[in-house]
C-alpha cells in the first residue's frame, strides 16, 4: 500500500553519481535485489528524534516483489520512537521528494531497542543503465545524556529474502547496521584573565569617581 504519502526535507530530488550507479552488464529480469547498505549517518542532538536506516537496490529490469519480515535493532543511546517504516523510491537514479510507509505493523520489544516488521514491498525496477531502489528510514530518539561528537554504527537492520516469488523479481534481504552521529558542542569562549582584570579595574574606577562626585557634593551643601 503506497497510499499515505509525507514530504521530508531530508530527501531532496537527486541524481546519484554516475558511477555509484551504472549497472554492470546488460539490465536483465533475473536476478535479486542487491543486499541492504547502511544509509549516511544523520546528525541527531541528545534529547531529538531523527532517522535511521538502510538502501536496497535493483540492477535488473523487473520490479522486485514480495513479503518479507523486517527485524530492526535501534543503535546505542537511542530507541524507536514510531512503529512504522517509511520507504522512499528512486526510480533510475533520481530519489523521489516523497515517502510513503512500507511497514505499518511493527511491534517494539526490548524497551523500545529492537522492532520486527511484516510487509510485502516492491523495489522498482532498473533501467537506462542505473540503478533503481528504496530508501527504509525510521526514526529513533537519542537519549539526553548521549556523549557529543560520536558515530553510533552498532544498529541492526535485517530483512528476510523474498525467494521463490511466482512473478517478478526476488528481494534477496540480508543485513547491514543504521547508524546515526551527535553533534559537537559549542566552545564556550574563553576569556582573557588580562581583559578581566582592565574590566574590574575600569569597574573601580568608575566606583571611585562616583563617590568622590558623591562627597564634593556634601561638602558643597554645607
Amino acid at each position: 500500500m503506497r497510499t499515505t504519502l509525507r514530504m521530508t526535507s531530508k530527501i531532496a530530488t537527486t541524481t546519484f553519481a554516475v558511477a555509484a550507479l551504472m549497472v554492470m552488464g546488460t539490465v536483465g529480469a533475473s536476478a535479486s535485489t542487491t543486499a541492504p547498505t547502511v544509509n549516511a549517518a544523520n546528525t541527531i542532538a541528545p534529547g531529538a528524534t531523527g532517522d535511521v536506516g538502510a538502501t536496497i537496490l535493483n540492477n535488473v529490469g523487473t520490479a522486485g516483489t514480495g513479503s518479507v519480515t523486517l527485524y530492526l535493532t535501534a543503535p546505542s543511546n537511542s530507541t524507536f520512537s514510531s512503529t512504522d517504516v517509511w520507504g522512499s523510491d528512486f526510480v533510475q537514479g533520481v530519489q523521489s521528494t516523497n515517502s510513503y510507509k512500507a511497514f505499518t505493523n511493527c511491534t517494539l520489544s526490548n524497551g523500545n531497542k529492537d522492532m520486527t516488521c511484516n510487509g510485502a514491498i516492491t523495489i522498482p525496477a532498473a533501467g537506462n543503465n542505473k540503478y533503481s531502489g528504496v530508501k527504509f528510514t525510521t526514526p529513533v530518539t537519542v537519549n539526553s545524556a548521549a556523549p557529543a561528537s560520536t558515530t553510533f554504527t552498532d544498529g541492526v537492520f535485517n530483512m528476510t529474502n523474498s525467494l521463490g516469488n511466482t512473478s517478478g523479481n526476488d528481494i534477496s534481504g540480508g543485513k547491514t547496521n543504521m547508524q546515526y552521529m551527535t553533534p559537537a558542542v559549542a566552545a564556550v569562549p574563553a576569556v582573557d584573565p588580562m581583559v578581566g582584570l582592565g574590566a574590574g579595574v575600569v569597574i573601580a574606577g568608575a566606583g571611585a569617581a562616583v563617590a568622590l562626585n558623591r562627597r564634593r557634593r556634601a561638602v558643597a551643601a554645607i
